[in-house]
């Protein structure tokens, strides 16, 4: 089929699917994989359909930092904390919508805290990440009537009321496990449990597309990556959760040692998604990962006991440049405050070294995308290329450990990487801004390869 009859072909498609479509084949993953045109031609045929279809946030595009995200606690909902975090950088905001709180009396509902914080956050152009959880005591569990009419209820209002606010939806948070979904199970991601939230999802995403066509949904936000969590996936799979309409699935990547591993966990839940008739390529988010600083935390990577702090900062960092690779929307950083030892800022205010590395981050690729992986010997080296519209190229390079190994068993060692058409001397900057230079040698460079990710600025 030519390329103009794909075009007329496409434009016979729903808009709904068409935007989707266009999502998918515009990510960096299949860009860097020569459909440049198709995602182009996708593109130009919405043009006029989509319009009645904009989203009231503008959703991530691959630019950096629009799809960076970190976790806010109610403790930080406030407008001086909204400041530092604009003051960062970061665009986007995960923060839960309690319906407990809103609904104190049966059918009323008493919005005010989240208007004001919805309107902290516009003001200074943050977008917010909202799970709607939990259950309430007005109406039970929401695996049973009343209580699943109920929040469906609940989150179509929140739908209606904030549609044209910078605000997208997730079907609550970690509905796998028992902690966030009940322990009526005795076990966490069975069959039942995936039953049960299945119900829900199917409930709730009509009552919310009737409210508010427009508005952006997540499901899924699926803790830890295991053998356990990919059953459950599988179970909501083979019930149709891939026939629901929601815009985005979420993962929380918990129970992998470091970043790179995502890449496996991310190719067998793809793989359950085939296994279950697909479609494997609806777009990801990752809606919460943080890399404690103590021992006993979910998701302690291990490692030198001396240098958790530095190995927090290189997993920030490489979550998110493996989360672009891999073609995911956008990443959650899990946390801003707290005392659970994921903080970007400790409870006296201290910005830790993870916070300067996120600092760092956005400041050596703001407004760049993922362009591709270069090829290395090894699997578990990484030069990641980055570009700008106006023909910037960097390139941002590390090492990681073997899989599922902590990063005390990462082993530094140099690498040469051919820049054709490169000469002279190139800067380079460390994770936290210390600047250096590299010299191009016979159209080629050399680096020291550690786990700390090194920006490389090749024009």
């Amino acid at each position: 089929m030519s390329y103009d009859a794909c075009i007329l072909n496409i434009r016979a498609v729903s808009p709904a699917a068409l935007t989707l479509a266009m999502l998918h084949f515009s990510s960096p993953r299949y860009l860097s994989r020569g459909l440049a045109p198709l995602a182009a031609g996708l593109m130009l045929a919405a043009a006029p359909l989509t319009a009645a279809f904009a989203q009231p946030p503008v959703m991530p595009d691959g630019t950096i930092p629009g799809n960076l995200a970190v976790q806010l606690k109610g403790p930080d909902m406030n407008p001086e904390t909204l400041d530092k975090v604009k003051a960062l950088g970061v665009k986007w905001i995960r923060r839960g919508f309690i319906w407990e709180g809103v609904e104190k009396e049966a059918g009323v509902y008493d919005f005010s805290t989240y208007d004001t914080f919805v309107k902290q956050c516009k003001e200074r152009g943050i977008s917010i990440i909202a799970p709607i959880a939990f259950n309430n005591k007005l109406y039970g569990h929401v695996k049973d009537e009343p209580g699943r009419t109920g929040y469906a209820k609940y989150a179509a209002a929140l739908a209606e009321r904030y549609k044209d606010e910078p605000v997208i939806w997730e079907i609550w948070n970690e509905p796998n496990t028992m902690t966030f979904w009940g322990r009526h199970g005795k076990k966490g991601n069975t069959d039942a449990y995936a039953k049960e939230y299945m119900d829900l999802v199917a409930a709730t995403i009509p009552a919310m597309r009737k409210a508010n066509p427009k508005c952006i949904i997540l499901a899924g936000s699926v803790s830890n990556m295991w053998t356990e969590s990919y059953k459950w996936m599988g179970f909501c799979f083979a019930r149709g959760m891939l026939k629901e309409d929601w815009n985005y699935w979420s993962v929380h990547p918990y129970g992998l040692k470091t970043p790179e591993d995502y890449i496996e966990a991310y190719a067998i839940t793809r793989k359950l998604m085939d296994d279950a008739g697909g479609p494997s390529n609806r777009p990801w988010i990752n809606s919460e990962r943080g890399f404690p600083v103590e021992k006993k935390k979910e998701g302690f990577a291990g490692g030198d006991m001396n240098r958790l702090y530095e190995y927090q900062a290189w997993h920030l960092v490489r979550q998110f440049l493996i989360d672009q690779m891999e073609g995911v929307a956008m990443t959650c950083w899990y946390e801003w405050s707290g005392k659970e030892s994921f903080a970007l800022v400790k409870t006296d205010g201290t910005e830790t070294p993870a916070y300067h590395a996120f600092r760092q981050f956005i400041t050596q690729l703001d407004g760049y995308k993922f362009d591709k992986r270069l090829p290395t010997r090894e699997p578990r080296d990484f030069v990641l290329r980055y570009t700008n519209p106006a023909g910037g190229t960097k390139l941002i390079v590390w090492t990681s450990p073997p899989p599922m190994q902590p990063a005390d068993k990462i082993v530094d060692h140099p690498i040469t990487i051919p820049l054709e058409g490169s000469t002279g001397t190139l800067e380079t900057a460390t994770l936290l801004g210390e600047k250096g230079k590299v010299e191009v040698k016979s159209g080629a460079i050399e680096v020291m390869l550690t786990g700390s990710p090194v920006y490389i600025t090749v024009k």
